[in-house]
């Protein structure tokens, strides 16, 4: 719901034609223009302001920059609502609005100020829309609907005024039979049945302005001036000094007033108690937000949407697709990096299991740190304030990925290959038998810094930053976590500090052996982060397309026609 600011000029009159309170709400619909306006006196104008609020062209500006279509659907006239939506940059061309024709022989397209007029037509609504912004009101889903053209013209159109709860509904049924992705805000019980039909519904909650110091104090003032019931006096419980020898009554009317009080007492003890209750409760509703409590009633847009606003901005709107993509992103490179550690893991463990080589309880301890503090770090990484105009794959299962998961490991393999080659060169011949206990050897110490090299690469490579989340200079954990990894294998693989690869249980490398694998790793990561880079460059993320399926749908209605 965008609150909008302009100066409406409305010309009153005296009605002396007809009683419009005698007329119900469907007759005085269903009324002419015509007939209304005629026969009036001129009385004089009213003014109207309506602020917009003051980040909405800002929001729905970013939307628009980040490859996504706005539409406005409000109640409001046709001509208001086109200069809102001109002023929020929902709309940029020229406009079209459609309604009846003045000479009542079908529909046609005019501009705001009539100078522009076309003859409507279904099928010409899509060229239409390439070179003007449309309008459709309230008054032409009739026959949009009887003409099954609601398919043809609903997805082109920019701008719904004069539309009713059930015609909101109808707009997001026919987006979403387009095959068109939406995400709806509303504010009022008019907009349930669209939130329940998007696929992502917004709910903008009024909240309440905050109270005044003065007003509250009154209001407090008020509660503690409130009289409280205290112990009658005899006058005020009706009772009677009683004459001298009467003693024996008056003790009995004394207790019975003592025991009402103290019950009165008590029950007000228990109803301040839960006042006090009920207004930590209050206190508590409104640290979260400004100091503001939201309204929320029975049958308000909350009950239908999954996500609720505690205002009545449009912002959450970004907050939600920043976070969407932020996740989006994070799935797509965890389940590449989790495919390719496995990969690599699977081939340096039959290798080693052929060799008769084992890998050491110290080894895999140190490797299971490192993997869990990389998926750690990266799961730290937050999106970006900006939206990118860019978008993220939608799915697995893409050209992207599986070319990505197929060029790395290929690049893996090849390095392992060539590593373990050159290790056994330098291994004697002996024979180790599988289910003996574990003994450092030169196969294990260089497939063991081989897959880890390889871990710290895939981790490197396949992180996914800009235009979504924090690159990895920016996120500082993971950074200083692949820092430590490069420096603690360069370490290990220089052997700088024996005390550490005995510890590890590794074998001192040959110095051709060492500087071989160094120079491989360098040219592996090198390798793979260009494949990765190429990938990204070739198959960005697509905004997807709906015009095939809106065909589809347009040929399935007209064969239930047919039928």
């Amino acid at each position: 719901m965008i609150y909008y600011h302009f100066a409406i000029f409305i010309s009153i009159f005296n009605i002396s034609m007809f009683t419009v309170k005698c007329l119900k709400v469907n007759e005085a619909r269903s009324l002419d223009r015509d007939l209304v306006e005629s026969k009036l006196t001129f009385a004089g104008f009213v003014v109207f302001n309506c602020p917009i609020r003051s980040d909405s062209a800002t929001v729905l500006s970013e939307l628009k920059g980040s490859s996504h279509d706005l539409v406005m659907i409000t109640g409001d006239q046709a001509l208001t609502a086109c200069h809102v939506a001109r002023q929020v940059h929902i709309i940029s061309k020229p406009t079209l609005i459609l309604g009846p024709a003045s000479n009542g022989e079908g529909y046609t397209w005019m501009s705001p100020d009539e100078t522009e007029n076309i003859r409507y037509s279904a099928k010409e609504v899509e060229s239409l829309s390439e070179t003007h912004d449309l309008c459709v009101g309230g008054d032409s889903f009739e026959m949009l609907q009887q003409t099954s053209a609601h398919l043809l013209v609903i997805p082109y159109v920019k701008v719904f005024a004069r539309v009713a709860p059930e015609q909101k509904e109808l707009i997001m049924t026919t987006f979403k039979t387009v095959g068109r992705i939406t995400l709806m805000c509303g504010d009022g019980t008019n907009d349930v049945g669209a939130l329940k039909q998007a696929d992502v519904g917004v709910a903008l909650l009024n909240a309440l302005p905050p109270t005044q110091s003065g007003n509250a104090s009154g209001e407090e003032g008020s509660k503690s001036a409130k009289p409280k019931k205290s112990k009658p006096t005899p006058e005020a419980s009706g009772k009677t000094v009683s004459p001298i020898g009467e003693g024996t009554s008056n003790s009995k009317v004394v207790s019975k007033s003592d025991s009402t009080n103290s019950s009165i007492n008590r029950h007000q003890a228990a109803v301040d108690m839960q006042r006090k209750k009920l207004k930590k409760m209050m206190d508590e509703l409104n640290e979260e937000g400004d100091g503001r409590a939201p309204m929320v009633k029975l049958g308000d847009a909350s009950m239908a949407s999954p996500f609720t606003a505690k205002h009545a901005s449009v912002a959450p709107t970004t907050d939600i697709i920043r976070q969407g993509r932020s996740t989006l992103v994070t799935t797509l490179q965890m389940f590449k990096i989790l495919g390719l550690n496995c990969l690599a893991t699977a081939y340096v463990l039959s290798v080693m299991y052929l060799d008769g080589v084992k890998l050491g309880d110290v080894q895999a301890t140190i490797s299971g740190v490192f993997t869990a503090s990389f998926f750690l770090f990266i799961s730290h990484a937050r999106p970006l304030p900006t939206l990118s105009a860019e978008r993220p794959h939608p799915n697995i299962f893409c050209a992207y990925v599986l070319l990505s998961l197929l060029g790395q490991f290929t690049i893996h393999l090849l390095f392992l290959i060539s590593s373990v080659r050159e290790a056994e060169k330098y291994m004697p011949d002996e024979c180790i038998e599988p289910d003996a206990d574990f003994h450092p050897n030169l196969v294990n110490t260089v497939s063991y810094m081989v897959s880890m090299m390889l871990q710290v690469a895939t981790f490197a490579v396949n992180y996914m930053g800009h235009p979504f989340n924090q690159s990895i200079s920016e996120n500082k954990p993971f950074r200083y976590a692949l820092v430590a990894a490069v420096i603690f294998f360069t370490a290990i693989t220089s052997d700088l500090f024996r005390d550490l690869n005995d510890w590890l249980k590794l074998v001192p490398l040959p110095v051709g052996l060492r500087d071989k694998l160094l120079l491989w790793a360098f040219l592996m990561f090198l390798v793979c982060y260009s494949w990765e880079r190429l990938l990204r460059w070739a198959f960005p993320g697509k905004i997807p397309s709906w015009q095939k399926r809106q065909r589809v749908a347009v040929s399935n209605l007209e064969k239930k026609k047919q039928v």
